[in-house]
């Protein structure tokens, strides 16, 4: 449980003695100050206090003009004016200031504890609130998605600021090339970050279901419909919807959809009325945008969801990250099952760069963690033995946009790592998986020394 500490501050030394046992009998932490002055320096001290409380009439200093410093200072502290003065216009006055509350003297005890009791939880709140933002953006915030390609780049720096403002967003993208994860992202950045975040796969909810599974239902609107039910668009209320494969979703129920970015407003079936929502909305589909635009959407929903368009480049076209990606996923799979899988074997970067990756990074990712999940627990090197086990290769497309040449790709290989390793070449060579040797035979090679 967070603490909350509360600074009591009172000219009548006798008042504040009784308050702070009565506080410190109910486990509250007690600073205590005798004039507007030593109040200020005090908190200075203890930053981290979540009430004060506030004699009104002091000398030197009165209780207003320490409400205003205190809330200039520290704006995160509840304030509560503690005064044998109890007149409307000085209550008024309080909380124009942005006192919480205000009590008179003599107080009620209960009163000032069930008041205090309120402060206290909603500091708690707040920390957790704190703390589970802190949580989220270090796990899915954009500064988490590997990559370290000028492409992706690029990509980075469009989607954060669209997270400034409350556009819809088309993410077009492969399968495997982490929409969701970029449109988390996304919300995460946004001022709704707080509020949920609904991912939706239309492709896999059946299409006899989708509407009432997004909108909701009325009791009785149909057989089966034995209670309301909101719909995953209430759900999302406040927050971010995430409709992904959007181009499988119905054709009449795209009108429905073009009505909620319009008018913002949902019609739950069986509802007479429309519910008012407040909610954005993020889409995404593994179709081309000419393909979405001319066959599988309407055309102007297209065009109200394609405010912001974001292409996710298959990993193919971003074999630079090949590497990174490797060695995030070995260090996550070695935590999940418990082995000390410490980097690849020469030629195993080399053979991914050659690899097409029909499945993107969610298939390096399933590949790196099935090679994991079954080596014996003194298993120190992936191999490419390891490779040949579980990848299935396929004939590289003999296109000049998706096939690199075996020097370009090794070239590539050894920029990056050093890129990454910031120069260091025993870092570089632990991050390819080779001798160091190797590597300054390399470097001496392509002309990287």
């Amino acid at each position: 449980m967070h603490r909350c500490n509360v600074l009591v501050v009172d000219d009548d030394q006798e008042l504040v003695d009784a308050v702070k046992e009565l506080l410190q009998r109910k486990g509250y932490d007690v600073i205590t100050a005798f004039s507007g002055k030593e109040a200020i320096d005090r908190m200075s001290s203890f930053p981290q206090i979540c009430a004060a409380i506030l004699d009104l009439v002091m000398p030197m200093m009165d209780g207003f003009t320490l409400l205003d410093r205190v809330k200039e200072n520290h704006p995160e502290t509840n304030a509560i004016i503690f005064t044998g003065h109890g007149t409307v216009p000085n209550a008024v006055e309080a909380i124009k200031r942005g006192a919480m509350d205000f009590i008179t003297k003599p107080f009620d005890k209960d009163l000032l504890l069930k008041k205090l009791e309120v402060i206290r939880k909603t500091h708690e709140l707040e920390n957790q609130i704190t703390e589970l933002k802190g949580f989220l953006s270090e796990r899915y915030g954009i500064e988490k998605i590997i990559s370290g390609s000028r492409i992706m780049g690029s990509i980075f720096e469009k989607a954060i600021a669209a997270a400034r403002t409350d556009a819809s967003v088309f993410i077009v993208g492969e399968t495997g090339t982490g929409k969701e994860l970029l449109a988390k992202a996304i919300h995460l950045k946004s001022e709704r970050n707080i509020q949920p975040f609904v991912a939706v796969n239309c492709a896999a909810l059946p299409k006899e279901l989708m509407e009432s599974e997004l909108f909701g239902y009325k009791k009785g609107s149909f057989t089966g419909a034995m209670k309301d039910h909101d719909g995953l668009f209430m759900a999302a209320n406040k927050g971010t919807i995430f409709l992904d494969e959007i181009g499988e979703m119905p054709r009449d129920l795209q009108v429905k959809l073009l009505r909620v970015l319009e008018e913002h407003k949902i019609r739950p079936i069986g509802c007479t009325s429309e519910i008012l929502v407040d909610i954005r909305i993020i889409a995404a589909s593994n179709r081309s945008r000419e393909q979405l635009k001319n066959t599988y959407l309407r055309e102007d929903l297209f065009f109200r969801l394609a405010v912001v368009v974001i292409e996710l480049p298959p990993l193919r076209e971003r074999r630079e990250d090949i590497p990174l990606l490797t060695e995030h996923f070995i260090r996550k799979f070695n935590e999940k099952y418990s082995r000390n899988i410490k980097g690849v074997s020469e030629g195993v970067i080399t053979s991914l760069f050659q690899y097409h990756f029909p499945g993107n990074i969610r298939e390096l990712e399933n590949l790196i963690e099935g090679i994991i999940a079954i080596s014996p627990p003194e298993k120190e090197t992936i191999t490419e033995r390891d490779l040949r086990s579980h990848l299935i290769w396929q004939k590289t497309r003999t296109s000049e946009h998706t096939l690199l040449s075996l020097e370009k790709l090794e070239r590539f290989a050894l920029e990056q790592a050093l890129r990454e390793s910031q120069g260091n070449k025993s870092k570089a060579a632990e991050v390819l998986g080779i001798s160091r040797d190797t590597l300054y035979r390399k470097l001496k090679q392509f002309g990287l020394e």
